[in-house]
C-alpha cells in the first residue's frame, strides 16, 4: 500500500511493509447460547486419531447436554488438506454445505487434537 507523506522538502510516496489486505473479512455467526436440544455435526480432516476422540467428545456432550443429537463424522465427506486443494476446493464445501444443512446441524465440531 502507498501512502503520500509531506515532508519538509515535499510529499513522498510511502510503502507500508504490511501491504494490502487480502482477505475479506465477513462476520461469524451468533454463538448458540446452549447446546442443550442441539444438532452438532462432526467434521473430521483425517488427522490426529479422530476415529477415537470423536467418540469420547461425543460422549461427554451427551453427558453435559442430555438433549444434544451429535451426528458422527462417519456421516460426512472427510475434508482432508488435499480435499481443499484449489481444483477441489469448491466442490469439497459444496458436498459438506449440503450434508450439513441436510443434517440439520446447528453447529459443528471441526477440529480437535493437539
Amino acid at each position: 500500500m502507498v501512502a503520500p507523506v509531506t515532508g519538509k522538502e515535499g510529499v513522498y510516496e510511502v510503502v507500508n511493509p504490511l501491504g494490502e489486505p487480502v482477505v475479506n473479512t465477513i462476520t461469524m455467526a451468533p454463538r448458540l447460547n446452549t447446546l442443550e436440544g442441539k444438532t452438532i455435526g462432526e467434521i473430521w480432516n483425517g488427522g490426529f486419531r479422530g476415529d477415537e476422540t470423536f467418540p469420547m467428545i461425543r460422549k461427554m456432550l451427551r453427558e453435559r447436554y442430555p438433549a444434544i443429537k451429535v451426528i458422527p463424522y462417519t456421516e460426512f465427506p472427510l475434508v482432508t488438506i488435499a480435499s481443499l486443494h484449489p481444483e477441489k476446493k469448491k466442490k469439497t464445501l459444496e458436498d459438506l454445505r449440503a450434508k450439513i444443512k441436510e443434517k440439520g446441524c446447528d453447529a459443528a465440531i471441526m477440529g480437535n487434537g493437539c
